[in-house]
């Protein structure tokens, strides 16, 4: 009987047995050798003894065999109860060695786990850290769900279509794309997809009505933890449906993927969240709410108290916020205490606040250390502990700064890091849709217009007629689907007039020249009849990562590429032959 590794159960003491796998845990007992045998299925141990031993003691770490025996029951007092085929063993009759192994570099079994090896050389032998099965794990998740995610719209009758993959260059859409040379058109390029956005649309002109696609995606933007520079994307697109239709499918999805990949129910609908209101009472517009604490407005306690540094930025215009931190018992053996909340000052710093005050709450009255800072809040000290309604041992963090905006995006952060340093949920997965969002946005850099989602966005109609005077008044019909304080998704209501499109891109300050280069052709299409469509990206790899309770998407990408977007396992990216940059694509000298 063949089986795999992880499969062998009580069921199958006294039956002889064949496995392949590779040898992950070799013990000798001197009368005995013994092995576990691994394979993605799981691991059973072997016992090798007499003449079979002697051919087993030649075999080492990751060698890959094949054996033959017969199953027996472990006595008692050796169980692993960790390991579903840990009441049985296998008395090996017969070995075959199919392939030798060097030394691993580091070690695959799961007991060693917390001595796990530096990120970099797990990446460069990937193909060695996928038999961990922690991580073997994080990909067999991502299988599941997507299997799932595909039976799931195939039921509701989506066409899976593919886009293409090298596509024109639209430069002025927002964040930076990879760029493929043309051998055949020496000096053109194509362009690696952010994600399909205008071929779905296309789609949905050429009357296919429902689309979905689990989507590669390929941003070139600056190295973060939570970013790679290609990803998947659950994609699609919907004609003649509204926000509530999209959204009310996409909860379904979830229902089903927590049902069957989980095995945990969920509760829908979503809450909905005004982007104004996620912004003012949360300072992200991807709030966690696990943890219900909140900014509020002290600004005008602030001028009335006599704590100076507050007092001023009231004073000239700026905003006072504040934060209480229910459940953190400030105390030295707690875990905010001074040293804490010193490190968390220079944090503030580094999300752009020149400090951060911060007080706790000790019979009934505000605390700090020094005293002075509370004695001289003193006078706004009623007023204070009526708007937080603080309890005894509670953290209280202050920031101010003349821009409020900076100020929202700093105390956001700060809420979420020190909010997960304590630990305290009021649930493990908290979905959000935040809408009600505006159509552009000023960069604070160039201070001209942006789109705050896509420039493809189609306005409410209640607030286009701001268009021209005031188009920061503009609010758009785009919604994003939140979970634990991570976006998952964009997604909106798309423009499907051809002249508005154009008029929505030059408010944007693009030339008419620009618009015909970059997007010539959507336009073009939408002038055939575009109907009423929509849709929303989401991240799968963010999703699973959530999931299984991690936050490194890295984990659960098949080959990721480190924090410098390099891939490690092949060494790209790599420098090209010069002569072969000219020859074939008609690229002069580069710098390097």
């Amino acid at each position: 009987m063949e089986l795999s590794c992880g499969e062998i159960r009580e069921a199958h003491i006294g039956k002889e047995v064949t496995l392949h796998g590779w040898c992950r845990y070799i013990r000798d007992h001197g009368g005995k050798l013994f092995i576990d045998i691994a394979d993605k299925h799981g691991a059973t141990q072997l016992v090798f003894e007499g003449d079979v031993k002697s051919e087993a003691e030649k075999l080492g770490k990751e060698y890959v065999i094949e054996i033959t025996g017969k199953v027996n029951k472990r006595n008692e007092e050796t169980v692993d109860t960790k390991n579903p085929t840990g009441k049985t063993e296998v008395l090996v009759s017969t070995i075959k060695l199919l392939n030798k192994s060097k030394l691993p570099p580091f070690e695959l079994i799961e007991e060693k786990e917390k001595f796990l090896a530096n990120e970099e050389i797990r990446l460069q032998y990937r193909y060695l850290d996928l038999r961990r099965p922690q991580a073997l794990k994080h990909i067999v998740l991502k299988d599941k769900i997507s299997k799932i995610v595909r039976e799931y719209f195939w039921d509701n009758e989506f066409m899976e279509l593919e886009t293409p993959i090298m596509i024109k260059d639209t430069y002025e859409t927002g964040a930076r794309t990879f760029l493929v040379p043309s051998r055949f058109n020496r000096g053109k390029f194509y362009s690696l997809p952010q994600s399909p956005q205008f071929y779905k649309q296309i789609c949905m002109v050429s009357g296919l009505e429902k689309y979905f696609q689990i989507a590669k995606c390929f941003r070139d933007e600056d190295p973060r933890e939570d970013r790679q520079p290609e990803f998947t994307q659950i994609d699609l697109e919907m004609a003649f449906k509204d926000e509530k239709y999209i959204q009310a499918l996409i909860e379904g999805m979830f229902k089903k993927i927590f049902k069957e990949a989980v095995g945990k129910s969920l509760k829908t609908p979503f809450k909905h969240l005004p982007f104004a209101e996620a912004m003012n009472k949360y300072g992200s517009d991807k709030p966690d709410l696990r943890y219900d604490n909140f900014l509020v407005d002290i600004t005008d306690e602030a001028v009335k108290s006599n704590y100076n540094i507050l007092k001023r930025v009231a004073e000239n215009g700026g905003r006072v916020k504040a934060i209480a931190f229910a459940g953190s018992k400030y105390g030295k053996e707690s875990k905010i205490n001074e040293a804490y909340m010193l490190k968390t000052i220079e944090l503030a710093k580094s999300f752009g606040l020149r400090g951060l005050t911060w007080l706790y709450v000790k019979g009934g009255e505000i605390r700090s250390e020094p005293q002075s800072i509370a004695d001289s809040l003193r006078p706004s000290e009623k007023a204070l502990l009526k708007k937080l309604s603080p309890k005894e041992g509670d953290v209280i963090i202050i920031g101010s700064d003349l821009s409020e905006r900076l100020l929202l995006d700093a105390l956001g952060k700060l809420r979420k890091v020190i909010s997960d340093h304590i630990g305290i949920y009021g649930s493990e997965f908290s979905f959000l849709w935040v809408d009600e969002m505006p159509l552009f946005e000023m960069d604070e850099v160039t201070k001209k217009l942006k789109p705050a989602h896509n420039p493809v966005t189609a306005p409410t109609p209640e607030t286009e007629k701001f268009l021209e005077s005031e188009p920061q008044k503009v609010m758009s019909r785009q919604y994003d689907l939140v979970l634990n304080g991570y976006e998952l998704g964009s997604g909106s209501i798309r423009i499907i007039d051809p002249e508005f499109q154009k008029k929505i891109l030059r408010i944007l300050g693009m030339s008419d020249k620009t618009i015909e280069n970059s997007f010539g052709f959507l336009i073009e299409a939408l002038s055939y009849g575009a109907p009423p469509h929509g849709g929303i990206g989401l991240g799968l790899d963010r999703i699973v990562a959530l999931l299984s309770g991690e936050n490194n998407i890295r984990d659960f990408i098949l080959f990721p590429k480190n924090k410098r977007g390099e891939l490690l396992l092949d060494g790209s990216p790599d420098q090209i032959d010069p002569k072969r940059l000219k020859d074939d694509f008609g690229i002069g000298h580069i710098e390097v």
